[in-house]
């Protein structure tokens, strides 16, 4: 098991200190304790309590089908976001962390990760809903050190991103005219990387 040295774990998990807020916590979900995989994912909370929904066929969705695992990855890197989207990241990019009496793999990136266990599990026509327990915590203290204030690039990067996999799925022309529209306000809010990103994005869509 791979151990980086900078990263603290606690016993008794207070979800907002690693970032998973009320509401719904826009996170890098990796998952996969012997093939790590890793995508953007939503935590929600609601009245405290944490659940996520996953559409099936994703790699994600295979895997906690199998597994009953992931670890929500706070990263605050737009470029990491739009990769994790649309391509498999290296091994090389994670580390494995003691979870359910395994290693499990977070991203090397994150600012903070936690890994939950998947419990009563719920499958419909199109997705999986599961309540998300915390059996493991921590976070990458160098990483801390660069926490951004609240970004309005980054913010576009990650809307935009949110449109090009729906305009993947349905091919409506409405998200690529709203995909524009958070280009711009990234390369006038952003830095290098958010623009790198946007680039990213666009080479994915043929655009």
């Amino acid at each position: 098991m791979e151990d980086s040295g900078c990263r603290n774990t606690v016993l008794d998990i207070d979800l907002s200190s690693f970032g998973i807020l009320e509401g719904i916590s826009e996170t890098i979900v990796s998952t996969g304790f012997e093939f790590p995989n890793a995508a953007p994912i939503g935590i929600i909370r609601k009245s405290g309590r944490p659940f996520v929904r996953l559409f099936k066929g994703s790699h994600t969705w295979a895997n906690v089908s199998k597994e009953k695992y992931l670890a929500a990855n706070v990263v605050y890197d737009p470029l990491l976001l739009v990769r994790s989207t649309f391509f498999d990241l290296a091994i090389s990019e994670f580390e494995f962390v003691p979870a359910g009496g395994r290693s499990f793999p977070v991203l090397k990136e994150a600012s903070a990760w936690v890994v939950f266990k998947c419990v009563n599990i719920k499958n419909t026509d199109q997705a999986l809903v599961a309540e998300l327990v915390p059996v493991e915590a921590g976070f990458n203290e160098a990483n801390m050190k660069f926490l951004p204030v609240p970004n309005r690039g980054f913010n576009a990067v990650l809307e935009a991103t949110v449109h090009a996999t729906r305009y993947q799925l349905s091919r409506d022309e409405k998200y690529l005219e709203w995909i524009l529209h958070y280009e711009e306000l990234a390369s006038k809010c952003g830095g290098e990387k958010e623009k790198q990103a946007m680039e990213l994005l666009y080479k994915v869509l043929g655009l």
